[in-house]
């Protein structure tokens, strides 16, 4: 799910979802095929998977900022430790790690070798998983182009 924090009037953000849409089926590492449901913003309930993935790569001071966002409370003591947290240990800093891990050595050819042999990932939900990590990446980008955008706008002229 993703998460948009949206300022309001009195100084609080308020927690909505910018894109509302999950895959209907999920990839786990062993190939299993699992169902997953949208979720109520105000519920966030913690699967296997996530719960993993949340307590071994987020500081502590993400979850602490969601939890005020989403509760209508401040968050400027969370973003304020989250300014501290080493880059080394910044979620920014996995996402764009595991990227490079995932595509140093990218090739099709490769991947094409691959398809007719899976077993466990049948080409289909391969697709729609992909599917699904490619409507992420967008929403990363376009975050990360908004951020640029608002804080270092074009000059009209060349760099």
């Amino acid at each position: 799910m993703c998460f948009d924090f949206r300022e309001q009037g009195n100084g609080h953000k308020d927690c909505e979802t910018k894109y509302n849409f999950e895959p209907e089926e999920k990839m786990s590492s062993k190939g299993k095929v699992e169902s997953m449901r949208v979720k109520d913003v105000n519920t966030f309930e913690l699967t296997p998977g996530l719960a993993d993935a949340l307590s071994a790569s987020l500081d502590a001071s993400y979850l602490e900022y969601f939890t005020a966002a989403c509760s209508g409370r401040s968050t400027k003591e969370a973003e304020t430790r989250i300014a501290a947290i080493p880059e080394e240990k910044r979620y920014l800093t996995r996402v764009l790690d595991s990227l490079d891990s995932a595509f140093a050595d990218f090739d099709t050819e490769t991947a094409m070798l691959d398809l007719p042999h899976m077993q466990n990932r049948k080409p289909e939900a391969i697709k729609r998983y992909l599917e699904f990590r490619l409507r992420q990446f967008k929403m990363l980008l376009d975050a990360v182009e908004d951020y640029v955008g608002e804080k270092y706008p074009a000059t009209g002229g060349h760099s």
